[in-house]
């Protein structure tokens, strides 16, 4: 598959189980809900060159917090490089506070410095997937 090959391509047999666990998970009955949820936060921040880290000072909703929080909790769980099953399980929590997120907030804020908080709070989602997938590459994306 080309989304695992793009990140993986030099390690064949960690592309290989990539690969098979990539298969599982897509035809799973949630996969509908998952991708989606993952492609939402890459749109919005893929033509962003800049790195910007969520600042907990500045987040002003509940549902900021709330991703921040799932964020944080999805970064301490210990992840097998290359692995998508890690990388998944670590993301479905995620997914109510992403939709939350989306439904309630306005990334784009007029405050330069709110925005650049929120916008990091997505940036760490897709960051997730650095070294595992390119979701891009997915049909439905």
């Amino acid at each position: 598959m080309a989304a695992v090959q793009e990140v993986q391509g030099s390690n064949p047999y960690r592309a290989s189980r990539a690969c098979t666990q990539l298969t599982t998970w897509t035809n799973r009955k949630d996969w509908s809900e998952i991708l989606p949820a993952f492609s939402r936060c890459v749109r919005i921040t893929r033509d962003i060159k800049e790195d910007f880290k969520p600042d907990p000072a500045l987040m002003e909703s509940s549902e900021e917090k709330e991703l921040y929080q799932s964020i944080e909790k999805a970064l301490l769980l210990p992840r097998e490089n290359g692995s998508v099953d890690d990388l998944l399980n670590a993301f479905i929590p995620i997914i109510p506070s992403i939709n939350q997120f989306f439904d309630k907030v306005l990334v784009m804020a007029e405050d330069s410095k709110v925005r650049e908080s929120r916008l990091g709070l997505l940036q760490q989602i897709v960051s997730l997937a650095d070294t595992v997938i390119d979701f891009s590459k997915l049909e439905g994306f």
